[in-house]
């Protein structure tokens, strides 16, 4: 290969190698004897097949067949590898559907990357291609790997001089996705990996109570969604930047001063227990999501939120019903008086019910001018009279306006059906009224997107 980058160093040439996907990465073998081994110097493994993916997503008889392909696979490239002498790994990333019955072969996996002092470990098994899982089918992780004597990590004290199997100090982050991992093994990563920054748990099995406290942590951005036995999560980490949590049942936050991204999920009964949760770090927070399962008795609980001077993006969004709906968006949408300086607001609405529509002329909004907005969106904008008001009111009050987005769609999940014929007519009237109503009054420094 006669070229200008076959007169690159091996340094630079793996370095480009690792940037490619990694079966694009094997390809290279094939060019010159130089080029035969030197994708296996990457320290970058991201085993990852969205193709296959796909397939079982479009066709679940596919996914024996695919699994066993894609096993194989990971199989063949950690054994044309150095040993663990020859490579230290940056990332190692497994994603794909597999789980219970590949224990054998994930176990083998997570060994390889442990004895090479993995720095960055995603361990992602997905279900039928997307995120869900079914219960007793995951992955049990293995809590052997931790301590040669394993039934240590159980102990009320564990002693502090156990030898562990594996040198835990590289890893800086770790993410279980549809991995079955006791609160046990988590604290133990938590308190004997010293650079650990990122901690990512998804869809989690009889995890139900977990500590992540201590004086001593670097962590700074934890991760927890759908950990569906929780009864109780207590945070403390001064280092702590960003937190996602899936409930606010049992929910405790104390000594996190640099907190200031927080992503909350709640259900219905959790929602009295939002303000609560929040007292120590309302103060400090300049970013906020809010996904909450509300109705016309919780909006009393929106609106008396506290003050948050240095909130700059907002992202609320919540379920309602169109057959009982009222004027409760506006009121929602004028919560902005509580956030002096915020940028940036998006408004999410998950309808259902019956569709119903009416227009009619936009009622007047009180006067509040906020001199901080800059871009407001609207998710699930319908074309009811609540939501013409509450886009009204960014667009009178907000001085500084300077985008707004209007979709009356909102994202789908995976596992959601595809938009039917009524629920796409809906949309394309939700789109006409937006239209009629709103390029009229829109000023001409503000650009109007109707998605």
């Amino acid at each position: 290969m006669d070229d200008w980058i076959s007169w690159l160093p091996d340094d630079i040439l793996v370095s480009i190698l690792s940037s490619l996907p990694l079966k694009d990465a094997g390809r290279t073998s094939v060019l010159s004897s130089r080029w035969k081994n030197m994708w296996k110097n990457t320290s970058h493994l991201n085993f990852v097949d969205d193709s296959a993916l796909d397939k079982i997503g479009k066709d679940q008889r596919q996914r024996n067949m695919e699994r066993s392909k894609y096993v194989r696979w990971v199989n063949s490239v950690l054994k044309s590898l150095p040993h663990k002498g020859g490579l230290t790994l940056e990332d190692f990333r497994i994603c794909f559907d597999v789980g219970k019955s590949s224990s054998e072969a994930i176990s083998q996996w997570l060994k390889f990357a442990f004895e090479r002092q993995v720095e960055r470990l995603e361990l992602d098994l997905l279900e039928f291609g997307h995120n869900m899982s079914l219960p007793g089918n995951v992955y049990v992780f293995p809590d052997k790997f931790l301590f040669q004597n394993s039934c240590v990590l159980h102990c009320p004290h564990p002693p502090t001089t156990c030898t562990t199997l594996f040198n835990f100090k590289s890893l800086k982050s770790l993410s279980f996705k549809n991995v079955q991992v006791s609160g046990e093994a988590i604290e133990f990563f938590l308190h004997n990996c010293p650079f650990l920054e990122q901690l990512i748990l998804h869809d989690i099995e009889k995890l139900s109570k977990l500590e992540v406290c201590g004086s001593c942590l670097v962590l700074k951005h934890l991760e927890l969604c759908c950990i569906y036995d929780f009864i109780s999560l207590e945070v403390s980490a001064p280092n702590l930047i960003s937190l996602s949590v899936g409930t606010t049942n049992g929910l405790v936050l104390k000594n996190v001063p640099m907190l200031v991204d927080l992503h909350i999920r709640c259900a219905k009964v959790e929602i009295p227990l939002l303000v609560p949760a929040l007292c120590c770090c309302v103060s400090q927070l300049e970013i906020l999501s809010l996904s909450l399962e509300m109705h016309r008795a919780h909006h009393t609980v929106m609106l008396n939120f506290p003050d948050m001077p240095k909130l700059k993006r907002l992202d609320l969004s919540f379920q309602a019903n169109r057959e009982a709906r009222d004027e409760s968006v506006l009121k929602l949408t004028s919560l902005i008086r509580k956030f002096p300086i915020l940028e940036e607001f998006v408004l999410e609405i998950i309808w259902f019910g019956c569709y119903t529509w009416t227009g009619r002329e936009v009622t007047k909004v009180t006067q509040f001018p906020h001199q901080h907005l800059k871009v407001f969106k609207y998710l699930g904008y319908d074309g009811h009279s609540s939501d013409s008001d509450a886009v009204m009111f960014i667009l009178e009050n907000c001085v500084v306006l300077q985008e707004i987005i209007i979709d009356p769609i909102c994202p789908p999940y995976p596992w959601h059906a595809p938009l039917g014929k009524r629920e796409l007519e809906a949309a394309q009237m939700a789109r006409s009224c937006a239209k009629q109503l709103f390029e009229p009054r829109v000023s001409e420094h503000v650009r109007l997107i109707i998605q």
